[in-house]
Parts: structure tokens; sequence; C-alpha cells
């Protein structure tokens, strides 16, 4: 009888002991700070900038001249992409810090998203260039 009462008791350090490996792997939970998040038109910047941040396009909306070259610059941990619903501009997956730029010459509006996120949009208003 005293055995049994040994191997139950290393069966039930056996589970905790697993029990709170596994709860080790759980995500995160980190806590939410609000930041604002920057929904409005930002027009004619000097070196026009999207910064992909906590899966979000910033600015997500975007208003340019024709002749500008936005660039894109990815500040999340996860790979993601800008391209266009139309097809007209496409990048490839971006790693952290990385940078991909992009001319655009027509005027008209350029939804976007993230093809590996595609929850992930933003839209580019190209207007007439500055002259």
């Amino acid at each position: 009888m005293k055995y049994i009462s040994y191997l139950f008791l290393g069966l039930a350090s056996t589970i905790l002991v697993i029990v709170f490996s596994l709860s080790s792997c759980a995500p995160n939970r980190q806590s939410v700070t609000s930041t604002p998040q920057p929904q409005e038109i930002i027009a004619n910047t000097a070196n026009p900038t999207v910064k992909i941040v906590d899966f979000k396009y910033l600015p997500e909306n975007l208003d340019i001249a024709a002749g500008d070259t936005v660039q894109f610059v990815n500040q999340d941990e996860e790979p993601h992409t800008v391209t266009a619903k139309d097809g007209s501009f496409n990048s490839k997956g971006l790693d952290n810090a990385q940078v991909w730029k992009h001319t655009f010459t027509q005027p008209g509006t350029f939804p976007y998203l993230c093809s590996i996120h595609p929850y992930m949009k933003g839209t580019i208003t190209v207007n007439k260039s500055k002259k």
C-alpha cells in the first residue's frame, strides 16, 4: 500500500510539472495600451511613409501627388506584404525592419492589403502632380 501512495504522488507531481510547462507556452497576455490610431488622411508629406505596426498600416489612408514615392516600413515581428487590390503593385513579404518603396505615377485611389493577413487594409489616394 505504501508503494501505491508513492506512485500516486509521483503521478500527481508529473501532471503538475506538465501543466506548468504547458502554461508557459501560452501566448503572452500583455496589457493593451490605447495609442491613437491615425485614421485621418495625411497630405503630401516630403517622404510619404506607411508604417506597418500591430497588424495595421499607419496611416491607413494616405493622400499624395502623382510622382510621389511611398515607402512602406514593416515594424512588426511578423512578415507582411503591400498588395494592391487591382494588382498594380505587390511587395514581397517584408520582414521586420524591411522597407519597400513604390512610385505612384497615375492619379487614382489605390486600396491595398496584406496578402498574408487580408484584414489589414489601407488606401493611397494619388492626386495630380504638384506643378
